[in-house]
C-alpha cells in the first residue's frame, strides 16, 4: 500500500512540473509575439451595403462603437484598386455614403477597413454587388406597341403589348409634338395599357424609351434606345364599305351585313344560311353555295372568338353533299377597289376562325381587281407600289392568327388605283371543310 501511493504522489508532482514548464513556454511565446505592444484592432464598419448602379455602386455603412476611427478604406478589384476616406466621427452614430465610379460591369467584391489615427485597422468586413454597364443595356427591349392611331378628335391613342413584368421594367416615356408646335412628354407605367396623346400633330411621328431596374436596390434605372414611331390616321370609313368589326365583343361597331338577308342559299351538308357581302367584289369560286358557282357564299353567320351567330366575311369550302363539285375552292376573292391618294398605308384585318392547311392571304396590289395566288407568291411581297398590276403587299393567313390582327403596309407615292381583301383556294369534300373567317377590316394612313 505504501509503494502505491508513493508512485501517485510521484506521478502528480511530475505532471505539475510539466504543466508549469508548458505554461511557462506559451507566456514566453506570448511575450514574444507582443513584445512591441498590445494587438489593438479598431472598431469595424457596421451594417456594410452595397448598391448597384451603372457603371457604380453605392456603399453604405455605420459607425457606431469606435470613436477613435480616422479613416476607412475600401478595396475592390482583387485589391487593384481602392480608395481612401477620411472619417469624422460625432458622438452619436455616423453614417458612411460613398458612391464608387467607373467598375467594370459584372460581380464585384469589396473589403472594408476602418483605422485610428495610429494606423491600426479594424477587422476586414467584406461585401459583394453587380455592376451593370453596356452589356446589359444592350439586352433592354421598348415595351411592344399593339397599335396606334390619330383619332378625328387630334388624340393619338397607343394601345400597349404585354411586357414581362419580372423582367425589372418600370414605365415608357413618350416625346411627341403637339398641334401648337410644343412637345409633350407622357410617362406610362407598366400597368397602362392603353395611353392617350392629346393634341397630336398630323404628319408628325414620336418617339419612346423603356426603363428598367435591373436590381430593386439599384441606384440607377437604365433606359433602351430611343424609337420613332410614325402615326396613322384611321381612314376606314373614307375607303372602305362595310368594314364590320375589329373586335367582335365590342359594344360599338357593325358586323359585316349581307346584300340581303331575305336571299341565300341553304345547302345539305351546313345548316348555315349563305349569302353575299354587302359593298365587296366577290369572284364566282368566293360564291360557292347553291346551285353553282356564283351564287352566294362570301357571307354567314359563324362563332366568332367565342360570339355565336356573328356576320362575318366568309371564303368557305366543303360539306356540300348537295353540289361537290363545290368543295373546291381555287382563288376565291373578296375585296374592294379605291383611288387612294399618295401616302402610306396599312391595311388591317381580323381574323375570327381560320382552317389548318389552307391557302389564305391578305392582299392589297395596284390595280382594278385582285391578282391569283400563284402570281402575287411568285416574287417576295412588295410594299411599295409603282402602280404595276404585279405589285403586291400580302400576308398568308394561318390557324395561329384566329383572333388577333393581320396587316399589310404599302406605299404610293402618287394617287393610284388600289385593291385590297382576300384570296383563298380551299380543297374540302363532302365530310370535312377549309374556311376563312374575318370579323372585320380597317384601313390607316399617313398621307404626303
Amino acid at each position: 500500500m505504501k509503494n502505491i501511493f508513493s508512485k501517485h504522489i510521484s506521478f502528480i508532482m511530475l505532471l505539475g512540473i510539466a504543466i508549469g514548464f508548458a505554461s511557462c513556454t506559451k507566456m514566453n511565446d506570448y511575450q514574444e509575439y507582443t513584445k512591441s505592444g498590445e494587438i489593438s484592432y479598431t472598431g469595424k464598419i457596421d451594417s456594410l451595403k452595397i448598391f448597384p448602379g451603372h457603371d457604380r455602386v453605392l456603399v453604405k455603412g455605420l459607425f457606431i462603437s469606435d470613436p477613435k476611427v480616422k479613416s476607412l478604406r475600401i478595396y475592390w478589384n482583387n485589391r487593384r484598386d481602392s480608395v481612401v476616406i477620411p472619417v469624422t466621427r460625432t458622438n452619436g452614430v455616423d453614417t458612411l455614403k460613398r458612391i464608387l465610379t467607373g467598375l467594370s460591369e459584372g460581380t464585384q467584391n469589396f473589403e472594408v477597413f476602418t483605422y485610428d489615427g495610429l494606423g491600426n485597422p479594424s477587422i476586414i468586413v467584406r461585401a459583394s454587388a453587380n455592376v451593370y454597364g453596356e452589356r446589359y443595356t444592350a439586352s433592354l427591349i421598348n415595351r411592344p406597341i399593339a397599335s396606334v392611331e390619330l383619332g378625328n378628335d387630334g388624340n393619338t391613342t397607343v394601345d400597349w403589348g404585354d411586357v414581362d413584368k419580372t423582367t425589372g421594367v418600370l414605365s415608357s416615356e413618350i416625346v411627341y409634338t403637339k398641334t401648337n408646335g410644343t412637345t409633350a412628354t407622357v410617362k406610362v407605367p407598366v400597368a397602362s395599357a392603353q395611353t392617350i396623346l392629346p393634341s397630336y400633330k398630323y404628319g408628325s411621328t414620336f418617339t419612346y424609351h423603356t426603363g428598367y431596374l435591373p436590381d430593386t436596390l439599384s441606384i440607377d434605372t437604365f433606359y433602351t434606345a430611343d424609337a420613332i414611331i410614325n402615326v396613322k390616321t384611321n381612314v376606314t370609313e373614307d375607303f372602305i364599305i362595310n368594314p364590320g368589326k375589329m373586335d367582335p365583343k365590342s359594344a360599338t361597331g357593325q358586323k359585316f351585313q349581307p346584300v340581303s338577308l331575305s336571299e341565300g342559299a341553304v345547302v345539305a351538308g351546313n345548316a348555315a344560311t349563305w349569302r353575299k357581302l354587302a359593298g365587296w367584289i366577290s369572284n364566282a369560286q368566293a360564291n360557292n353555295w347553291g346551285t353553282g358557282f356564283g351564287t352566294y357564299g362570301t357571307w354567314v353567320e359563324r362563332t366568332a372568338e367565342t360570339i355565336a351567330n356573328f356576320g362575318t366575311l366568309s371564303l368557305e369550302a366543303g360539306k356540300n353533299t348537295t353540289t361537290p363539285a363545290l368543295n373546291v375552292m381555287t382563288n376565291g376573292k373578296i375585296y374592294q377597289t379605291k383611288l387612294l391618294p399618295a401616302g402610306e398605308y396599312t391595311f388591317e384585318a381580323r381574323v375570327g376562325n381560320a382552317g389548318a392547311n389552307s391557302a389564305m392571304y391578305l392582299v392589297a396590289s395596284a390595280g382594278s381587281e385582285l391578282p391569283d395566288i400563284e402570281v402575287f407568291t411568285s416574287k417576295p411581297s412588295n410594299s411599295t407600289f409603282a402602280g404595276q398590276p404585279t405589285d403586291a403587299a400580302y400576308f398568308p393567313i394561318t390557324v395561329a392568327a384566329q383572333g388577333y390582327n393581320v396587316s399589310v403596309n404599302f406605299t404610293i407615292q402618287q394617287p393610284t388605283q388600289v385593291s385590297f381583301g382576300f384570296v383563298a383556294t380551299l380543297k374540302g369534300t363532302t365530310t370535312t371543310n377549309q374556311f376563312l373567317k374575318i370579323s372585320g377590316v380597317r384601313m390607316k394612313s399617313l398621307a404626303y
